[in-house]
């Protein structure tokens, strides 16, 4: 008697499951690690720079009052000029920080696309595999029964002469013939089905991947407009 195997189940290839991938974890914590860098690297900047332009606000303005700080043309430009400064180097840590922002969107899109075509590719392997097992199971099945039929047509004792079990092994085997091509036909129809219905799984994975990372770029957009909205009315932050 032959055994019946289990269905083969596939686990649903998401992007929850492929944000799970070794390889993403390590890329996503040193791209975390590389923004931590610089966000300290600009926190120091500013820092460095508010440091230096209080120094000269505090030498400028020392010893006078608030009319003779209006009327002075010097102090209004050293206002302005570190207005335009402070200004400069917001744009300049947005752009980095922005440029940051689309390196790190391609490399998790270029590496989910790669996960996810590596996890379907193994799947449709191991339905391969498994396609590959019942066409072996189904072959050497009809293999024993035509020995099977071949031992009963020899062993027949109505049969009485050689000619009458010829004949009756030519039917039977044309009967077998027969019968072993509808089983090969239903079988490569069963798998077809098989693979169609996969790929059209994966298919829908890749939409739904397609539609995850268009997300990510709709939220790279909205922080690079919020970049831009403070850089209008950053000043000493």
């Amino acid at each position: 008697m032959w055994k019946t195997r289990e269905p083969l189940v596939f686990e649903p290839i998401t992007v929850e499951s492929l944000r799970q991938e070794k390889g993403f974890l390590k890329t996503g914590k040193k791209q975390q690690k590389d923004l931590d860098v610089m966000k300290k690297r600009h926190a120091k900047e500013k820092m460095t720079l508010q440091k230096q332009q209080c120094a000269a606000l505090e030498k400028m303005i020392k010893g006078k009052n608030k009319e003779q700080l209006s009327g002075d043309a010097a102090f209004r430009s050293l206002v302005g000029e570190q207005a335009g400064a402070w200004g400069e180097l917001v744009r300049k840590q947005r752009a980095e920080l922005c440029a940051s922002a689309r390196t790190r969107l391609h490399e998790q899109r270029d590496m989910l696309k790669k996960f996810c075509e590596q996890a379907q590719l193994a799947q449709m392997k191991q339905l391969e595999a498994k396609h590959e097992r019942e066409l072996k199971e189904m072959n050497t099945r009809q293999a024993k029964i035509s020995v099977e039929t071949s031992k009963e047509v020899a062993n027949d004792k109505t049969l009485k002469t050689k000619q009458e079990k010829d004949r009756r092994l030519r039917e039977k085997k044309q009967n077998n013939t027969k019968k072993f091509m509808d089983e090969r036909k239903t079988q490569t129809i069963k798998q077809n089905r098989e693979k169609d219905k996969l790929k059209a799984t994966h298919d829908k994975q890749m939409e739904e991947l397609s539609k995850d990372i268009d997300n990510l770029i709709e939220m790279y957009k909205m922080e690079e407009s919020e970049f831009e909205m403070a850089s209008k009315t950053e000043f000493f932050a």
